[in-house]
């Protein structure tokens, strides 16, 4: 073995030991620390450190709980915690601060102190690198405690006056403090505040109890009761509290005590007392709307809104039927008066043409020339000779389609002659030439019999037959002959055809041949037609009444494609027709049913005409239709609550909310009461809601239909629904303004009547019903006398009962010239469209009578609620104050509102409105806690709208940081009602179709 230059592994060992200090030592500036009592005192600071950065987590959580910061302010600490999170920017600030001024020297055995040391803060990048140092984490998925980090603290041992040691440490502490919760839960109520009404939050929860509340008070309005606002302010305001209570406990678990109090009252009040009473509910439906409200429960999801009886009313997604009904009858009546004969005319008839076949048989031609190149041709006569003989050829096949009527042939011999004159000089000569062709001709008379495209082709039995097939009528029998006559006879007879036809000059072009028809086809036909027209009135589809409403749907449209997937059953075609007048009678139902569809198409298109300008009008008020369809399809009261206790690495933490005030009402409360600053007066809530289509004209009504309804003229229906809310006010109630409205109201309307009347007698005459002028007119006056009052016979008029009673009474004083289905059914239809027929009510007398009529009941509420206010009065007077008020309301609500759901008077299937609603607001305070005793001791999180200001650099001044905004509210949504057509429609009527609440258009401070 070689014992040279072998080295000990133990000096190695001692060498490697020694070096190794001696580079620590260099790499920390100073001394190894070798002293156990050193090292002590370095782990008593560390667990210092710790205590002292859960204290200040404890002490910055609890600050900025109280202070949050969700809006920055443009200075530079509030530049420096602007970013995607700002409240946790902040909160790491205050956090760093806390543990800076809480950190201290500590002094060990020994006499060894060890010092904590950070960064100061004064300016902006120190600023920034101090919030980087510090990380603030939820320690669990709910935030019920946090997570601190605070990066590169410096602790320094000093012993005699000498740094021994120096070491960066960076401490975490786990705290049991939910201020992330408190926060986030705030901030997920904040936003859902704020949602549009299609996704789930506060204006979806605000929908789905209008509608309701609106389709029930619109059904009433319909029905009769005295309803003239059918959504206000104060509908909107219960609404608005109630779904604030549902969002309250979607995002906490909980709701304020305070505030669950107050809805049931402000409901109570609202809809058990001033709706129902005035409105004319019965007692029964009033009793169970009370108990509905008095049974609100803080974790109901059933607002007493929606399930007042939510049995009785229709929904918007409950269908509809809309059928083909007088489309029937409208387009039966132009059928039967413009199409109904060409179509028998045809059908009895035939189309026939002359088909021919040629055989050239023999052909010659003797040929002359010129005289000489000297000679020129100076004229050409040419001279044909024809002959015809009867040749025994067999007859032409028929084309497809037709089959042949009558067939001749001949045998066509031409012999043409040609003489040329030629001249040369003063001299002439003639040459000659002879051409004869010899062609033998097969003439063939063919047709079609009823040529349409209304009715599939079908043999016919006995088509040629007398006397076979229902009417025992000529069918088409003898329609050869007449063929052969026209086709034939006026074109000079056989033997002439067959020479043009030799020639090539033979016009094959079809031509009607017509056949004798059945005396009585008409009122065959007619009868059968009747019992079809109403089979067609009959076909219906079902639509969503809120579809209707937005215009979603096309009823026009569907009703179409419904007729046209149902045309072969309806209309019945067999595979075989018995005669010609059982096609004719076929024919007549199809093109009759085309006449059906064809105004339905056309009402298809004038709806989605109407509903783009609907749309228009919609934007130029700041929506469109898409956005009332989406809120309509929205609506939904489903809330997912948070789960009532969130627990996490601090157990199982309990939140209560409350906020002030509790019910962000519409009225003016004040500061100094809410204890949020400021002087004067505060309004946590303000709404609008505009009735989009204003009783009973308005300029987007107009727009929307004004073109189809041919200028700005209201309606029959209208101007009579109008003066009769105008006479059904109480005497001492009508002013001398609304006597003179009235009255000129009354005279255009009478002018009116008088008009649709003489058209009624007009009618009469030219059925010759009546024996003279006189006996018309009483006939019409004794009809029309049926109704007692002129807005009842205008009435009577515009929905086409008069036209029935006067059809009823003329067929019972004139039988005789009343004979048979048709005239009958005929002069019904003509005077139900002269009843409708007519010059409308200028709108101003019409306008200017309902505004008045609503003055007149907004003076008289107004002073009544005065007089109840400022003076006791005994119970008589009270119960005789509420009759005159509900006589007045029920006048209001007489007022005919709405915009029918068609763009023709006469198909009207339905009456929409449209409420377009807005609402504002904000808690002047909203405090969440953790009662005391939980993990978190009684933590606050308060949000009041305050300025926030911190000493960040250590100065003495305090800055601002930002601003702990408002919890507010913004709610932008719309209700749509659809009511049966007749009747008042639905809508406000009560003259304030712009309804603001106080406050407004003011800006909220």
């Amino acid at each position: 073995m070689n014992d040279r230059a072998r080295v000990p592994f133990a000096l190695v060992g001692v060498l490697l030991l020694v070096g190794s200090a001696t580079l620590s030592a260099s790499l920390v500036g100073h001394d190894p620390v070798t002293e156990p009592r050193t090292e002590a005192a370095m782990e008593d600071a560390r667990a210092t450190t710790l205590s002292a950065l859960r204290s200040a987590t404890r002490a910055a959580a609890r600050r900025a709980a109280r202070e949050p910061v969700v809006a920055p302010a443009n200075t530079t600490v509030g530049r420096a915690v602007n970013g995607s999170d700002t409240f946790r920017a902040y909160l790491r600030l205050r956090v760093y601060r806390a543990f800076r001024d809480t950190l201290d020297g500590v002094r060990g055995d020994a006499g060894v102190r060890v010092e904590a040391r950070l960064p100061g803060v004064g300016n902006a990048s120190t600023l920034q690198r101090a919030l980087d140092r510090v990380s603030v984490a939820g320690a669990d998925a709910n935030g019920t405690a946090v997570r601190v980090t605070v990066a590169n603290v410096t602790l320094v041992a000093v012993r005699d006056g000498r740094v021994v040691e120096r070491v960066h440490v960076s401490p975490t502490v786990t705290v049991a403090t939910p201020v992330l919760l408190l926060h986030d839960r705030t901030a997920r109520f904040d936003r859902r505040l704020d949602r549009p009404a299609t996704a789930p939050g506060l204006a979806r929860g605000v929908t789905a109890r209008l509608y309701p509340l609106a389709w029930g008070r619109g059904y009433a309005q319909y029905g009769g009761a005295p309803v003239a606002n059918v959504l206000a302010n104060r509908h909107l305001e219960v609404a608005v509290n109630h779904a604030l209570l549902a969002q309250q406990r979607a995002a906490f678990g909980r709701t304020d005590p305070a505030a669950r109090r107050g809805v049931t009252t402000l409901a109570a009040r609202t809809l058990g007392t001033d709706l129902l009473t005035a409105s004319g509910y019965s007692a029964k439906q009033a009793a169970y709307l009370r108990e509905q409200v008095d049974a609100a429960t803080p974790n109901s999801t059933l607002s007493p809104i929606e399930s007042f009886n939510r049995e009785s009313q229709p929904g918007p997604e409950e269908p509809m039927s809309v059928g083909v009904n007088r489309t029937a009858t409208r387009a039966f009546r132009g059928f039967v008066d413009g199409r109904l004969a060409r179509v028998l005319d045809r059908t009895y008839s035939a189309e026939v043409r002359l088909v021919a076949a040629t055989d050239r048989v023999a052909s010659s031609r003797s040929r002359e020339g010129s005289p000489g190149p000297e000679w020129t041709l100076v004229a050409t006569d040419r001279t044909t000779r024809t002959s015809t003989a009867r040749r025994d050829l067999a007859p032409t096949s028929p084309p497809n389609g037709t089959h042949t009527l009558a067939s001749f042939d001949r045998r066509v011999t031409a012999r043409t002659v040609i003489r040329r004159t030629w001249r040369r000089e003063n001299r002439t000569t003639v040459t000659r030439s002879v051409r004869r062709r010899v062609t033998d001709v097969a003439v063939s008379v063919v047709g079609r019999h009823a040529p349409s495209d209304r009715v599939p082709a079908a043999p016919i039995r006995g088509v040629h037959q007398r006397g076979a097939g229902p009417l025992d009528g000529p069918n088409l029998g003898g329609i050869e002959a007449r063929a052969v006559a026209r086709l034939v006879g006026e074109r000079g007879g056989p033997d002439a055809v067959a020479k043009r036809a030799a020639a090539g000059s033979l016009s094959t072009d079809a031509v009607r041949a017509d056949g004798a028809r059945p005396d009585d086809l008409r009122a065959w036909v007619y009868a059968d037609l009747r019992a079809f027209r109403r089979r067609l009135a009959t076909v219906s589809v079902k639509v969503e009444r809120g579809a209707v409403g937005t215009y979603a749907a096309n009823p026009a449209a569907d009703l179409a494609s419904e007729l046209r997937s149902r045309r072969r059953a309806l209309v019945g075609t067999p595979g075989e027709y018995d005669g010609v007048a059982t096609k004719a009678r076929y024919a007549a139902r199809a093109a009759y049913f085309e006449s059906v569809l064809a105004r339905l198409d056309r009402r298809a298109s004038d709806r989605k005409s109407v509903g783009s300008r609907v749309s228009d009008r919609l934007r130029s008020l700041g929506t469109s239709l898409s956005h009332v369809r989406g809120a309509m399809a929205n609506r939904s009261l489903a809330v997912a609550p948070s789960r009532r206790a969130p627990s996490g690495v601090a157990g199982s933490v309990e939140l209560s909310v409350d906020g002030a005030p509790p019910v962000v009402t519409l009225a003016a409360l004040d500061r100094r009461r809410l204890d949020v600053g400021g002087t004067g007066s505060y309004r946590p809530l303000v709404a609008r809601n505009l009735n989009v289509f204003t009783a009973p004209h308005g300029d987007i009504a107009d727009s929307v239909v004004g073109s189809l309804f041919r200028s700005r003229r209201s309606r029959l229906r209208v101007a009579a629904e109008t003066l009769r809310a105008s006479r059904r006010l109480p005497d001492d109630a009508v002013t001398e303004k609304l006597r003179a409205r009235r009255s000129e109201l009354a005279r255009r309307l009478d002018a009116a009547v008088a008009s649709r009347r003489e058209r009624l007698r007009r009618t009469l005459t030219e059925a010759g019903v009546g024996a003279d002028r006189a006996a018309r007119r009483t006939l019409v006056g004794d009809a029309l006398d049926h109704w007692s009052t002129l807005p009842g016979r205008a009435l009577a008029l515009a929905n086409g009962s008069a036209a029935d009673r006067v059809a009823d009474l003329a067929a019972t004083r004139y039988p005789d010239a009343l004979v048979g289905v048709e005239a009958r059914d005929r002069l019904r239809l003509s005077l139900d469209a002269a009843s409708r027929r007519g010059e409308g009510i200028p709108q101003r007398p019409v306008n200017e009578t309902a505004s008045a009529v609503r003055a007149v009941g907004r003076t008289v509420v107004g002073e009544m609620a005065k007089q109840a206010a400022g003076s006791a009065v005994n119970a008589t007077a009270e119960r005789a104050r509420q009759a005159f008020r509900r006589r007045t309301g029920r006048s209001l609500a007489r007022v005919p509102a709405g915009l029918p759901v068609t763009p023709v008077p006469a198909y009207w299937y339905a009456t929409t409105n449209l409420w377009l609603v807005e609402a504002r607001g904000a808690y002047a305070r909203f405090t969440a806690r953790v009662p005391r005793g939980t993990p978190g001791r009684g933590l606050r999180y308060v949000r009041d709208g305050r300025a926030v200001r911190y000493d960040w650099d250590g100065d003495g001044t305090r800055e601002r940081v930002g601003t702990a905004s408002r919890v507010d509210l913004q709610v932008h949504t719309a209700v749509v009602v659809v009511v049966p057509p007749g009747g008042r429609g639905v809508g406000d009527t009560d003259g304030n179709a712009d309804e603001r609440s106080a406050g407004w258009n003011a800006a909220r401070t």
